[in-house]
């Protein structure tokens, strides 16, 4: 432990969505705790192509966890992006940093992870920490079928750090640090919308949409457990999500009769807040399944076998998960070519009744207050 003191100035690669970034957060706060004073950056990626791409900076708490951002494109041409690799390079040798810890994505080529080790080093920085582990554990797409489960991403995250060298928070969570201003506007939002008794209303957050059309539940299937939610706990559902899933969202409160549409109208973080009011999560494997968990609260999410089972897992141990092993599982596609299956097989019966065992729970958490 005694190289904590010598790191003045740190490091962090990490790239993606919403989802990608809240999973980092315990590693990302196992980091700062045990590097208080150092001078912490986040290397991360835009996407100026892509109008939904959330940045990392929208996401993370502006004190107390990064203190300065470095933001490279990744939708350039081949030559723009050896322009800019070098143009990074020799911003990294003027900065002087002392350490990067390399928390990048399980899909990462082997070969890919030792070159950017050598990106690194070349860059001047000598602690070079997460490269190994990735690149001996990357997921083998071509592995054959079923594929086991793996560990959740938060897990994998912080077994890429050192943790036998230096002092890791091990339990540390995604904490937002959401700010008073947050919550009151997320608060106010919730009054205007849900009625000024929201507090004692059973809200339910529902989030039938996804940037990935392979990831979308049937609208009708939530349509149909909301509806059965409504007539036996009286719940009022609140839609969250993107612009995208504002008309979706509009549908749905139509045809239940009740319900307000936070979806294109909170940011990132004012939906963390208002997700915090919410009995339970009800939704896809999306971005706000994961601010949802953030905030503590128990998500019931129906997840494609677009990937590995287990590896998006929410953070915490109340959630209620619904999966199905599929022949073409892993497929990594956007656009399903089966008729989605995988999540067709998923019945809403099911996912009602997980929902009920949450709210029971819920309930009688309440009698005992």
């Amino acid at each position: 432990m005694s190289k904590t003191a010598d790191f003045k100035k740190i490091l962090i690669y990490r790239i993606g969505h919403i989802g990608d970034t809240i999973v980092s957060l315990p590693a990302f706060w196992a980091i700062r705790k045990a590097f208080p004073d150092a001078e912490i950056t986040l290397l991360t990626n835009i996407n100026s192509k892509n109008s939904k791409f959330v940045m990392a900076k929208s996401v993370l708490p502006e004190k107390g966890l990064i203190d300065k951002w470095l933001l490279y494109p990744n939708d350039l041409s081949r030559f723009e992006t050896a322009v800019v690799r070098l143009k990074l390079l020799v911003g990294l040798r003027l900065k002087g940093y002392d350490a990067v810890f390399y928390l990048m994505t399980r899909n990462r080529a082997a070969a890919s992870a030792r070159r950017d080790e050598e990106f690194f080093r070349w860059s001047g920085i000598k602690n070079i920490y997460g490269t190994s582990y990735v690149a001996e554990n990357r997921l083998d797409e071509n592995a054959p079928r079923p594929l086991p489960d793996v560990e959740a991403e938060n897990l994998f995250l912080m077994n890429c750090l050192p943790l036998g060298e230096f002092d890791f928070d091990l339990k540390a969570k995604p904490d937002l640090k959401l700010t008073a201003e947050e919550k009151s506007f997320a608060e106010n939002w919730l009054k205007q919308n849900c009625g000024a008794d929201f507090r004692e209303r059973k809200l339910i957050a529902v989030a039938p949409g996804s940037k990935w059309e392979s990831k979308i539940w049937a609208e009708e299937r939530f349509e149909a457990v909301v509806a059965g939610l409504i007539e036996k706990y009286d719940v009022f559902p609140v839609i969250f999500g993107g612009e995208e899933d504002r008309e979706k969202g509009n549908r749905l409160i139509q045809k239940w009769n009740r319900g307000a549409n936070a979806a294109g109208e909170l940011n990132i973080r004012q939906a963390s807040a208002g997700l915090a009011h919410c009995t339970l999560y009800l939704g896809n494997d999306t971005g706000t399944m994961h601010l949802a968990a953030a905030v503590e609260t128990p998500c019931v999410a129906v997840f494609a076998a677009i990937d590995y089972g287990g590896r998006w897992r929410p953070f915490g141990e109340k959630h209620i998960i619904f999966r199905e092993k599929v022949e073409c599982e892993a497929c990594y596609l956007e656009v399903c070519p089966f008729e989605n299956k995988c999540l067709t097989a998923i019945s809403p019966e099911r996912v009602f009744e997980a929902c009920e065992k949450i709210i029971e729970e819920n309930l009688t958490a309440d009698e005992y207050r």
